[in-house]
C-alpha cells in the first residue's frame, strides 16, 4: 500500500468515525427518545381499550372478568369478577369499579340531558376513565386501567351534606409491593382527590416518569350533536397561558406540551374534566380524533388528555379532579383560570368581556334569577337594565337617526335634482346636513362603544350553562332553539325548522329600523336593507340559543321606545328654521365676496 492510499484510507477512516460520532445522540437526547416512545406506546395500549360506538352502559353489560396472562410481566392481570360500588353525594353518583381502579360511571343529579335523563359523563362504562401509565423494569408498557385492584373498603357510599369520604383501591403486585389508589370525596364539591402511592414498588419502575390520563371521551348531552361538536375541545394550562386543541376536520393528531404543567382539561359545551396536579407537571399530550366531517351528527368527538409528570422521593402523589358543570361558582373554585375555558367574548375583547361577565352578568344574573324564579324574567328585566346603562352613550345615535327621518323629504328632492350628477348630489346633501345642524356620523361613535358589549352578551348566552333547562313560554331550554315550526326540508345555515323568539326578534328589529327611518323612501337602498339584514340574522340566529333571541328581542322593542320618544323631541319647525338660517348665511356670504 502507497502512501497515498494510506492517507486516503486513514481520512475516509476520521471522516466516517466523526460523522458518526455526530449522528449519536447524546444521553439527553436518548432519555427524551425514551420517553417519547413511552408515551406514544403508552397512548396506543390506552386508545385500544376504548370501546367501540356499540359498548352497553354498565347496568345492561354483563359481569367483566379481567383475562388472565402474562403479557404484561409481573403486572399481568389476574382472573377476577368486577367489583362495583357507588359513591353518592347530593351533586353526583358515581360508578368505581377495581377494573382499574377508578371511576367508570359519573352521573350528575342537578343536570339533565335534552331528553331529560341524567346526564352521564363518561362515554367508556366498563373500566376506570382515569389510567396511570408507566414502564416496567421488565419493558412492559403499563396502563392501571387494565389491572384488577382490590378494594379495601365494602359496599357503597352515601354523603350527606358537609360529609367526605374515602374510597381506597390496591393493586399488589407480589407481597411487600403495593400501588395504592385514594379517593376522596367531598359532599357540597364536583372535586375529587385522588392520592397515588408506591409502596415497595420501586424496582418494579424503569424511571420515575409517569403519566396520568382521562381516556374515554366526554358524552354529548345536547340534542343536536353536530352543534355540541364545535365546542368539544381539549385544554393545557401552562405557564399562565391557556392553550386550546380542537380537531375541525376528519382525522387523529397528537400534540405534545413540554414544560411545567399547571392542569390539563377536556370538555363539552357545558361540561368538563380537569386534572389538576398538586405538584406541577413535567408535559402533557392531547389525543384529538374525529370520527366523521364535524357537520355530521353521527361524528364522534375524542379528546384523551394525558398529563405527565414525575414521582417524587417520597414516592406519592396528589392530583386535583373536577367533573361536572362548566358553571362558574364551581370550576372557579376548582381554580381560578378554570372558567376561561368558557367563550365569553373574542380574543381582542377579552381584556372587556372577561371581567364585565366575572363582575356584572353572572351576579346580576344569579341574583335576578333568584329574585324572579324564572331565567327567562332575569333576562328579560337584564335587557332592561342593559338599556339603561346604555342610554346616554346610543342617545347620540338616535337623535342623528330622528333628525335624518325628518330631512327625508329634502334629501328626496336633491336625489331628484340632481339624479343624474352623483357629486352633485353628494354635495347638496352634505349642505343639507350642515345646515340642518345634523352630523350623519354622529351615531357612530356611541355605537362602536357599545359593541363590546353586545358580543360579549352575545357569546355569554350562546355558551352560559346557567340558562341550560331553563324554560320561559314556549321555550323548553333557553340555551337551545325553541322549535316552533319543523319544515320537511333544510335550509342551509338556517336547519329544518323555525324557532319562535328568533321570528319575533326579526319583526321587532324591521320595525325598529321603520320608526327610525332608515329604510324611507328617500334611500332606495336602505329600504332594502331594512327587509336583508332581518332576514340575515334570522337564519344566523335560527339554530342560536333561545335565551340570547329572547335578549335581544326585548333590547329591540325598548330601543324601540327610546327612538319614539326621541322623534317626538324633534321639533321639525326648528329643524327648517336652521335649514333656511343657513342658506342665507350661505347668500349673505356669497355677496360679500362679490362686494
Amino acid at each position: 500500500m502507497d502512501r497515498n492510499t494510506a492517507i486516503g484510507l486513514s481520512l475516509m477512516f476520521l471522516i466516517m468515525m466523526s460523522w458518526f460520532w455526530y449522528l449519536t445522540p447524546s444521553e439527553e437526547q436518548l432519555t427524551r427518545l425514551r420517553e417519547e416512545r413511552r408515551i406514544q406506546d403508552s397512548l396506543r395500549a390506552a386508545q385500544a381499550t376504548l370501546p367501540d360506538a356499540g359498548t352497553p352502559d354498565m347496568a345492561e353489560a354483563p359481569p367483566l372478568a379481567a383475562e388472565t396472562g402474562n403479557t404484561a410481566g409481573i403486572f399481568g392481570a389476574v382472573a377476577t369478577d368486577t367489583v362495583i360500588q357507588t359513591v353518592s353525594t347530593p351533586l353526583y353518583t358515581a360508578v368505581f369499579t377495581n377494573v382499574g381502579g377508578g371511576p367508570a360511571r359519573f352521573e350528575l343529579k342537578t343536570y339533565s340531558k335534552w331528553d331529560g335523563t341524567p346526564v352521564q359523563m363518561i362515554s367508556d362504562t366498563t373500566r376506570s376513565a382515569y389510567s396511570m401509565g408507566f414502564v416496567s423494569s421488565q419493558n412492559h408498557n403499563i396502563e392501571t386501567r387494565n389491572l384488577v385492584f382490590t378494594p379495601l373498603q365494602s359496599g357503597d357510599l352515601v354523603l350527606e351534606a358537609g360529609g367526605s369520604a374515602t374510597l381506597t383501591y390496591v393493586y399488589e403486585p407480589e407481597p411487600g409491593a403495593r400501588l395504592v389508589y385514594e379517593w376522596t370525596f367531598q359532599a357540597d364539591t364536583y372535586a375529587v382527590d385522588l392520592d397515588i402511592r408506591f409502596e415497595g414498588m420501586e424496582r418494579f419502575l424503569s424511571d420515575r416518569n409517569l403519566e396520568l390520563a382521562f381516556v374515554p371521551r366526554l358524552n354529548s348531552t345536547e340534542k343536536s350533536q353536530s352543534s355540541e361538536g364545535t365546542f368539544k375541545s381539549a385544554y393545557v394550562y401552562s405557564a399562565d397561558v391557556l392553550e386550546q386543541v380542537i380537531r375541525t376536520k376528519a382525522g387523529r393528531e397528537e400534540k405534545i406540551f413540554n414544560g411545567e404543567t399547571d392542569w390539563i382539561a377536556s370538555k363539552t359545551k357545558f361540561f368538563t374534566q380537569i386534572i389538576k396536579p398538586q405538584v406541577k407537571g413535567t408535559g402533557a399530550v392531547v389525543v384529538a380524533e374525529l370520527t366523521g366531517e364535524p357537520s355530521a351528527e353521527t361524528t364522534r368527538h375524542t379528546y384523551a388528555t394525558t398529563l405527565r409528570w414525575r414521582l417524587p422521593d417520597t414516592h406519592d402523589a396528589r392530583f386535583h379532579l373536577y367533573m361536572g358543570p362548566l358553571e362558574y361558582d364551581h370550576v372557579s373554585t376548582f381554580d381560578t383560570h378554570a372558567y376561561e375555558m368558557v367563550e365569553v367574548g373574542y380574543a381582542w375583547i377579552n381584556w372587556f368581556s372577561r371581567p364585565f361577565v366575572k363582575y356584572l352578568i353572572l351576579p346580576v344574573m344569579t341574583t335576578l334569577n333568584d329574585w324572579l324564579g324564572n331565567m327567562g324574567l332575569a333576562i328579560i328585566v337584564f335587557s332592561i337594565l342593559i338599556k339603561i346603562i346604555l342610554h346616554y352613550p346610543t342617545k347620540k345615535s338616535f337623535e342623528s337617526m330622528a333628525a335624518m327621518r325628518e330631512l327625508q323629504p329634502e334629501m328626496k328632492l336633491i336625489q331628484d335634482k340632481y339624479k343624474d350628477d352623483p357629486q352633485k348630489q353628494q354635495q347638496a346633501t352634505m349642505e343639507l346636513f350642515k345646515k340642518a345642524k345634523v352630523n350623519p356620523l354622529g351615531g357612530c361613535l356611541p355605537n362602536l362603544l357599545q359593541l363590546p358589549v353586545l358580543l360579549t352578551l352575545w357569546r355569554f348566552f350562546s355558551n352560559a350553562i346557567e340558562i341550560r333547562g331553563e324554560s320561559f313560554l314556549w321555550a323548553a331550554d333557553l340555551s337551545a332553539p325553541d322549535v316552533i315550526l319543523n319544515l320537511p326540508f333544510s335550509i342551509p345555515f338556517m336547519g329544518d325548522h323555525i324557532a319562535g323568539f328568533v321570528l319575533l326578534m326579526t319583526a321587532s328589529m324591521v320595525w325598529q329600523m321603520k320608526i327610525s327611518g332608515q329604510g324611507g323612501a328617500a334611500n332606495p337602498q336602505m329600504k332594502m336593507f331594512t327587509y336583508i339584514l332581518p332576514v340575515m340574522l334570522l337564519v344566523m340566529f335560527n339554530n342560536f340559543a333561545s335565551g340570547l333571541s329572547l335578549y335581544y328581542l326585548m333590547y329591540n322593542l325598548l330601543s324601540i321606545g327610546q327612538q319614539y320618544m326621541i322623534n317626538q323631541k324633534i321639533d321639525h319647525a326648528k329643524l327648517m328654521a336652521d335649514i333656511e338660517g343657513g342658506s342665507k348665511k350661505k347668500a349673505a356670504r356669497g355677496k360679500s365676496k362679490k362686494g
